[in-house]
């Protein structure tokens, strides 16, 4: 059985590494897409992962289809579109090395996901189902995830949603109803300081934490970065501190983080209600590990860390001290 399946985009991100001798700019190409990012963290550590998803029948399709098989994720649920090509972004860094995007073309394959049967069967086959807000926008894939979500509520699987909103996805009313309907129908949600301000506005973070939990989510992590995360579920909040490290590229340091996250709960032989708060703050803590050790490197689904690098980390970094009374 699958620790993790997730859907979503598999795509290619066009990284900028400045400018050469010329004066024009450079670009390395890296896999990314934040539901096989999350695919890829959870392989690294040594769980079990599958994607589902779509890329287009060319060069770039064909070498992210190889790049999932190398990195061990199940790709049988991985299909080649013959009518749109592999989605491709360009992803920029700014001073402080964090990133921006650019999308390069729509239609893209990776909306190009219609209903299969051997979706639902690997549904039956995982313990927890993640998506992002890309499989929400687009058809036919908002179409299958709703569908395949519906479905893994039936058969009582843990639903995991990052909704991976960034000012590159501008500010849809309707889309944002989409993906704040959508926390009433999820058990765990990450999301980010930004979205938090975005999907709940100036609210203390404790009190919108309570009321997203009071909308049926039972596991809710809000990242700050190198601020850490804060924590809360249904009887249970903490908040544990990032590490410093020296940042190259944030690109994908959510998604290692949610991989993390979820990898471990899918180990646990008990229901998140039932997690003591040590519990709760060991997978916390290592999950922000995580995240931080990706910082370390450039680009995101091959650099996911393993659990060495992790525990490298853990054992040699200083930790961010922040008062929680800030947030």
């Amino acid at each position: 059985m699958l620790d993790v399946l997730t859907i979503g985009d598999l795509m290619i991100d066009f990284t900028s590494l400045g400018t050469n001798e010329a004066g024009k700019l450079v670009f390395e190409r890296n896999p990314g897409g934040a539901p096989a990012n999350v695919a890829s963290q959870v392989a690294r550590l040594g769980g079990s992962s599958g994607f589902i998803g779509s890329v287009g029948q060319d060069e770039h399709g064909l070498y992210l289809i190889e790049t999932m098989k190398k990195l061990g994720i199940d790709v049988s649920c991985l299909r080649i579109s013959d009518k749109e090509a592999t989605r491709i972004t360009f992803v920029y860094l700014n001073q402080g090395n964090d990133r921006y995007f650019s999308n390069y073309q729509s239609p893209r394959a990776d909306h190009d996901l219609p209903e299969d049967e051997r979706y639902y069967r690997q549904v039956d086959n995982c313990r927890i189902l993640h998506f992002a807000s890309t499989s929400q926008f687009g058809e036919p894939i908002a179409a299958t995830s709703s569908k395949l979500m519906a479905y893994a509520r039936k058969q009582n699987k843990l639903i995991s949603y990052d909704p991976n909103w960034n000012e590159v996805c501008g500010y849809d009313e309707g889309q944002k109803k989409i993906m704040t309907d959508t926390f009433k129908k999820v058990d765990i949600l990450k999301i980010s300081r930004e979205e938090y301000s975005y999907f709940i506005g100036d609210m203390d973070i404790r009190e919108g934490a309570a009321q997203i939990i009071s909308q049926g989510v039972r596991l809710l992590a809000i990242t700050m970065g190198a601020g850490g995360c804060y924590y809360r579920t249904r009887g249970l909040e903490g908040y544990q501190p990032s590490y410093q490290v020296a940042v190259r590229d944030t690109t994908g340091s959510g998604d290692s983080f949610m991989g993390a996250l979820l990898y471990q709960i899918a180990g646990k032989e008990k229901a998140i209600e039932d997690l003591k708060q040590q519990e709760l703050d060991d997978i916390i803590r290592f999950s922000n590990a995580c995240g931080s050790t990706c910082a370390t490197k450039t680009g995101s689904l091959t650099v996911m860390p393993g659990l060495p690098e992790v525990t490298w980390t853990m054992g040699h970094t200083e930790l961010y001290q922040m008062d929680i009374q800030c947030i």
